[in-house]
């Protein structure tokens, strides 16, 4: 026997309904189609989304045991393997607006992803009669973000969004401003680069859920930073984000090669740094930190290839 606990919603109540399958009516399916089968032969009411079939339209996202997943692309005997149960917990995506029982609300989503401009402005020079050329180099620094099929399976498992979605985007926004910002093609990289900033672009917090998750292997983490390193290089260096990420550069580039936490808070946040005097404290007390730190250290041994590495780095960035 195969059991689906699966999350129901009517508008008004939440609760968890028990659905018990023979093996064989699960074995060799999708999610997507154990799904379908619940719907046509147990019960009508049951709501999700679905469309193509085949991994293309991003439509049925939903959570196994907490794990963001495509239904359509999800075989149940890989499930039951990966869990080690014939149990499985079906639900909703997080961090979205639950409608009815599976589905949930894009409108924010979208609105967040009309924001960022993803339509491409072409610079003045293409004609309408040539078109847009590119070569097959400049095609490749973007093909992989043409692959986001905008699932949400990267803003279910976000941590920053659970934390607090008050001043963060989605991650597949920041994938497809990236997307058309990076395009050989873009009349404007900033006018797909000053909204994700303003949509929190510096407030990603690293997790690389968004990475893990992903159906079609894309790491919006990447292009994150793709996108911070585009907008500080077009010239918007102000704020704690940019201060964050030149100090980091300096302590590894100009100084020891060592993250210094002293200065590190000094030059991102300045005298706002005063603020966690209280964690400084207990950070000295408990021999977390060194206040002579302030005033550097030994320079750690390979710092000059270090040097060198990240001089090549960004040589090959600029060809």
């Amino acid at each position: 026997m195969a059991t689906l606990i699966i999350d129901r919603f009517d508008g008004k109540k939440s609760y968890e309904q028990t659905y018990t399958l023979q093996a064989a009516d699960a074995a060799g399916k999708t999610l997507l189609n154990t799904l379908l089968f619940i719907k046509q032969t147990q019960d009508p009411t049951l709501n999700f989304t679905a469309s193509c079939r085949c991994a293309i339209c991003g439509a049925c996202g939903v959570r196994v045991n907490g794990h963001a997943v495509l239904a359509c692309d999800t075989k149940m005997d890989d499930l039951f393997r990966t869990y080690g149960a014939d149990t499985l917990h079906i639900a909703p995506l997080a961090n979205f607006r639950v409608i009815s029982d599976l589905v949930v609300d894009w409108e924010p989503a979208v609105d967040n992803l009309r924001k960022i401009h993803p339509g491409m402005v072409a610079k003045a020079q293409f004609s309408a009669k040539e078109g847009c050329r590119q070569t097959q180099a400049e095609c490749d620094r973007v093909k992989k973000q043409w692959d986001c099929i905008i699932c949400g399976c990267c803003a279910s498992e976000c941590n920053k969004l659970t934390a607090d979605r008050s001043d963060y985007m989605e991650p597949f926004v920041f994938t497809h401003a990236w997307r058309v910002a990076n395009d050989s093609r873009s009349k404007d990289p900033l006018l797909h680069g000053k909204p994700a900033v303003a949509g929190g672009l510096w407030n990603c917090v690293h997790c690389q859920e968004c990475a893990n998750r992903c159906p079609k292997s894309i790491s919006s983490a990447d292009d994150i930073a793709g996108l911070r390193a585009m907008v500080m290089a077009k010239g918007m260096t102000d704020g704690v984000g940019p201060a964050h990420a030149k100090s980091f550069y300096t302590d590894l580039v100009e100084d020891s090669g060592r993250l210094n936490e002293v200065r590190l808070a000094l030059r991102t946040e300045g005298v706002g740094t005063i603020a966690r005097a209280g964690m400084a404290v207990t950070l000295l007390r408990q021999g977390k930190m060194n206040p002579l730190e302030a005033f550097g250290g030994e320079t750690i041994e390979g710092h000059d290839a270090l040097v060198k590495m990240i001089a090549a780095a960004h040589a090959a960035a600029k060809e």
